[in-house]
């Protein structure tokens, strides 16, 4: 199950790893997307999630808006949580 700690380990490695991307899946109101986020902006948007998503990664103001996956790695890692 996916939780805040998922989320700083999947950026942790990332970070550790040198990766290219860290990958969120999103589902907001039925439509799936994942976000591609470039190392540069690793640490502000692991920010930025924390603060923005419950400890079950449910966005704090709206219910219907949750990551549904996590990834890293390069462009090729895209499908893994599609």
């Amino acid at each position: 199950m996916l939780s805040k700690q998922v989320l700083r380990d999947t950026f942790e490695k990332a970070k550790q790893e040198n990766s290219k991307f860290v990958f969120v899946g999103i589902e907001a109101e039925g439509v799936q997307e994942t976000i591609c986020i470039p190392e540069r902006s690793f640490d502000e948007k692991q920010a930025f999630y924390e603060r923005s998503y419950t400890e079950d990664l449910v966005h704090v103001m709206n219910k219907n808006v949750f990551i549904r996956g996590l990834s890293y790695g390069g462009s090729e890692q895209l499908d893994i949580i599609a």
